[in-house]
């Protein structure tokens, strides 16, 4: 997934998608946010939220002559981080997120972060940390349209620190929270047709849909829904 520039609103436009499906989870569905100008005579910009409505069930086709099962699930985008990683697992590798270390810490110092998560600062190089541990994972937080979420600090109990930021990737998500199977390995038989009816249904920036199958090659997958920027209110609350 990838955030979309745009210089004006965009116009909801349909997608279909058709493949053949392998034995790791692909993604169909990912929906960006939008990098848009904010309407007037300013030149700012500012980040929207995507949505994405299914307008035909889920078609899985069998096309070879021996059976395979399907296996479909729904990514949420909003999760919990995982606990007891460290600065290992934001080094900037694949599908690992990044840091920032900040100035002014000193070891021991413990780092609460804006979604309540702790983290204690194990090393330090001239006031930056450099090593930490997560102690908690605090409150869910939200996969933007880059597919990360940069998470600023709060507070730290040394007193001086500040500019610490985590920003985490698919390997710091919990891989187990917000994840809702529709299938788990349901066979499809030779030259058949399983639907699932996801029409109607909407999905939100970072939500993904997934699917996998027990082999290579066998189904094919096919779906159409319609993807753009989320309608948002404004609500006037007084006078």
């Amino acid at each position: 997934m990838t955030r979309v520039v745009t210089e004006q609103a965009p116009s909801a436009k349909p997608v279909s998608i058709s493949f053949k499906v392998t034995d790791q989870w692909t993604t169909i569905i990912d929906v960006p946010d939008y990098d848009v100008p904010v309407v007037g005579f300013g030149t700012t910009r500012r980040i929207a939220p995507g949505v994405a409505e299914i307008s035909s069930p889920l078609m899985i086709s069998n096309i070879d002559t021996l059976s395979s099962n399907i296996s479909v699930r729904i990514i949420r985008g909003e999760r919990y981080i995982t606990d007891a990683q460290d600065e290992t697992d934001y080094d900037d590798t694949t599908g690992n997120g990044t840091f920032n270390g900040g100035t002014g810490f000193t070891v021991s110092d413990v780092i609460t972060l804006l979604n309540n998560a702790t983290i204690d600062v194990d090393a330090v190089s001239g006031g930056s940390v450099t090593e930490f541990t997560i102690l908690s994972v605090g409150n869910r937080v939200f996969r933007d349209g880059n597919a990360q979420t940069a998470i600023g600090m709060f507070s730290t109990t040394g007193g001086t620190g500040n500019g610490f930021i985590l920003t985490a990737r698919e390997n710091n998500y919990d891989a187990t929270d917000g994840i809702y199977s529709l299938t788990n390995d349901y066979p499809v038989e030779p030259r058949d047709t399983m639907i699932i009816p996801l029409n109607g249904q909407f999905l939100l920036t970072g939500d993904r849909l997934q699917v996998k199958a027990s082999h290579n090659n066998r189904l094919i997958v096919t779906i159409s829904y319609t993807e753009g920027q989320s309608e948002e209110d404004d609500v006037f609350t007084g006078l």
